[in-house]
């Protein structure tokens, strides 16, 4: 456990080191070229601030029980599901403003009708699947269920964060993989074209943590229908998942930086 917790807290740290450091260097970059942020800047800074509240449920839920086998008081099985609930929330905004972000900037390079027919689709898909996780998580551990006092949800607790989360990870292959076909017909040399499509394919880091968030959410399926999971590696994939959003989101803005 205290392995677990350790290593939760590096992630946390070396995360949004990383994330708040390529956010700043990207409002930097857009400053000194036009004098102003767009607006895939603005989300991709809300993005950086959501992913602030999901460290803060997930350190508080450090202190009621979070990765604990079994809960002891009152006190920590009431407040483990609304901090569960309150990660799952912030992560849904978070990761909308990350998505929206990309999408964005992606748009306002890449021009053609087909690209910003699937982009649009793309948000939209985001936007619905977001406000779905928000809500559900809302109303079973904050809004409907504590009033009720009794069982809600039941296995939704555990089945719709997954769904949100295999829906967004499937929009996150579109969307790191669109810019690739349009990338390979530039009419650059072969080293300059490699380059750009490795910086746009380092989103498939972010795709990577999604496939562990899952793998964590599956193996600790709760044993009964009231408690949602609580493992410390599903916070920890939870947070490194919208942190790794947020740097390889940043990262084509730093390219001339870096080059």
């Amino acid at each position: 456990h205290n392995y677990k917790q350790a290593a939760l807290y590096a992630a946390i740290i070396i995360g949004t080191i990383i994330s708040a450091l390529t956010t700043a260097l990207r409002c930097r970059t857009r400053w000194k070229a036009a004098k102003r942020l767009h607006k895939d800047d603005w989300l991709m800074v809300a993005g950086l601030v959501w992913s602030f509240g999901v460290i803060a449920a997930i350190v508080h839920g450090l202190t009621v029980g979070l990765g604990d086998d079994e809960l002891k008081t009152d006190h920590d099985k009431k407040w483990l599901p609304r901090t569960n609930a309150a990660m799952l929330m912030f992560q849904s905004w978070c990761v909308l403003c990350i998505k929206a972000s990309i999408l964005y900037f992606n748009t306002s390079i890449f021009i053609g009708q087909t690209f910003q027919k699937v982009a649009s689709a793309v948000l939209v898909v985001t936007c619905f699947n977001s406000f779905t996780g928000f809500l559900i998580a809302f109303l079973q551990e904050i809004a409907i269920c504590p009033q009720a006092d009794q069982l809600c949800f039941g296995e939704a607790k555990y089945v719709v964060p997954l769904t949100t989360g295999i829906i967004s990870t499937a929009c996150d292959i579109v969307i790191y993989i669109m810019p690739i076909p349009v990338l390979a017909k530039l009419r650059v040399d072969r080293r300059t074209k490699i380059g750009l499509c490795a910086v746009f394919l380092l989103g498939q880091l972010c795709i990577a943590t999604s496939f562990a968030r899952w793998a964590a959410m599956i193996e600790d399926h709760p044993k009964d229908p009231v408690t949602m999971p609580s493992d410390i590696r599903i916070g920890l994939w939870t947070y490194l998942e919208v942190a790794t959003g947020i740097t390889c989101g940043n990262l084509p803005i730093l390219a001339p930086l870096l080059g």
